[in-house]
C-alpha cells in the first residue's frame, strides 16, 4: 500500500455532519443516482420472503426445493465474485451496476413466469449473479466518487439502504402476494425493477457516464 498523505480537515459528529453528507450526496449525482438504483432493486424486487409461498405453491412445499432457492442466489453470487477483478478494474462503473441492476430485475420477473425446478434455479443463479456484479460496482463507485472528509458518512448511508432496502422490499413482495399471488409479486416486481433502473439511467447522464481514469 503507498503511503497516505493525512487529512487535512476531519468532520465533526452530529446532526449537522448527517445533514451535510446527505445534502453532498444529493448534489452528487453519481452517488445520489447509485443510492436510488439500489432502492429500485431491493424494494421492488426483493424475492426472500416470497420464497415459502411459491415452493408451497409450485413444488408441494418441499423442504428440499425451499432450500434450494437461497442456495441457487446464493451459487450465483459466488460464481460472479470470480469476475470481481474484471469488474473493479473496468473503467465504467455506473453503467454496470444499472445494467446489473436491471438483469437482477429481469431474472427476478422471470422467475415468476417460468414453471419446474431446473429454470426457477437457473433464473434465480443469474439474479444472484447479477446483484453481485450490482454490489460490486456500486461500492468500487462510492468509494472513489467519495472525498475522504465526506467517505465516513456516505459509508454509512450505504450501510442504511444495503440492510433496510431489502427488509423492506420483502414487506412490500408479501403485501403484493398477498392480494394476488407469489408469482405476480415476483413478475411485477421485477418489471418495475428494470423500469426504475431504466428511468434512472435516462435522467442520471453523470452516473451512466461516470468513468474511472486510471494512468
Amino acid at each position: 500500500m503507498p503511503s497516505l498523505r493525512p487529512i487535512d480537515q476531519l468532520g465533526k459528529a452530529g446532526l449537522s455532519a448527517i445533514i451535510d453528507g446527505m445534502r453532498f450526496i444529493r448534489r452528487n449525482p453519481p452517488l445520489s443516482g447509485s443510492f436510488l438504483s439500489d432502492l429500485a432493486a431491493t424494494l421492488l424486487a426483493m424475492p426472500i420472503a416470497l420464497f415459502p409461498a411459491m415452493n408451497d405453491e409450485r413444488f408441494a412445499g418441499n423442504p428440499g426445493t425451499l432450500g434450494l432457492f437461497l442456495s441457487a442466489i446464493a451459487v450465483g453470487g459466488v460464481a460472479a465474485t470470480t469476475l470481481s477483478g474484471l469488474i473493479t478494474a473496468h473503467h465504467r462503473p455506473g453503467i454496470i451496476q444499472l445494467g446489473a441492476a436491471a438483469a437482477w430485475g429481469a431474472a427476478l420477473a422471470a422467475v415468476g413466469l417460468v414453471n419446474g425446478l431446473v429454470p426457477t434455479l437457473a433464473f434465480l443463479a443469474a439474479a444472484g449473479a447479477a446483484d453481485t456484479i450490482a454490489v460490486i460496482s456500486r461500492g468500487t463507485l462510492l468509494q472513489l466518487a467519495t472525498p475522504d472528509n465526506y467517505r465516513g458518512r456516505v459509508s454509512a448511508a450505504e450501510n442504511v439502504v444495503g440492510i433496510a432496502g431489502p427488509e423492506l422490499g420483502n414487506f412490500r413482495a408479501g403485501i403484493v402476494a398477498s392480494i394476488a399471488s407469489p408469482a405476480v409479486s415476483l413478475t411485477s416486481g421485477g418489471i418495475l425493477c428494470v423500469a426504475a433502473i431504466a428511468a434512472i439511467a435516462a435522467r442520471n447522464k453523470p452516473l451512466r457516464r461516470y468513468r474511472i481514469d486510471t494512468p
